[in-house]
């Protein structure tokens, strides 16, 4: 009697579960989201490629960095100063700041010697550079440096690099021009700056 019973709670419980319908689907797919446009880059990558041509040590460079000559790779200053001036400048992507050294042809307020102009993150300064051969010299006195006002200008990594920028280019004895790259040596045997043409 108890396993009839038992037979009969068995087939109860089995009527009362739902058949399985067909209808409902297997799996359910969510649609995928429509990709996004990724137009960022990383503001301290900086193209380094060589570009053929005629390049003279007159006319516009920007500045890409301190380069360990060993090693080949740039300085981590250079890219904290431009993460501070990007995030305080408004996160331009079009419009990133660019260090730029000109180099002038014509002596200028210079005597014997021709000018040049340099524009950092910071600061704005002229000066008078007399290059012969691979030997440079620059010559830029206090009377010579602005500041140029920006929020940037107050950070440390701002402020750090205005310093080794302005003594680098006080220091710097010999260049070479090597396609489209301007290097300038100093007193550090193990560092050059480094410099790419400006095309305009």
């Amino acid at each position: 009697m108890k396993n009839i019973s038992y037979l009969l709670f068995l087939f109860a419980f089995s009527a009362c579960i739902p058949a399985e319908d067909s209808t409902y689907p297997e799996e359910v797919t969510l649609p995928t989201p429509p990709p996004i446009e990724e137009n960022r880059r990383n503001i301290c990558d900086f193209d380094l490629s060589e570009k053929e041509g005629e390049y003279e040590l007159a006319g516009k460079w920007e500045f890409a960095g301190f380069q360990d000559i060993q090693t080949g790779k740039m300085d981590n200053l250079t890219c904290l100063a431009r993460i501070a001036d990007f995030a305080l400048s408004g996160e331009d992507y079009d419009n990133l700041f660019k260090v730029i050294l000109n180099l002038s042809q014509v002596g200028g307020h210079c005597n014997e010697t021709v000018s040049f102009e340099a524009i950092s993150f910071g600061s704005h300064f002229q000066g008078c550079y007399q290059a012969d051969g691979e030997f440079i010299t620059f010559v830029i006195s206090e009377s010579d440096i602005r500041s140029i006002p920006s929020s940037a200008s107050t950070t440390f990594p701002v402020q750090g690099f205005e310093i080794r920028f302005l003594e680098d280019l006080r220091t710097a004895r010999n260049f070479q021009i090597a396609k489209n790259k301007l290097y300038l040596y100093g007193e550090k045997e193990e560092e050059r700056i480094v410099f790419v043409a400006l095309d305009e």
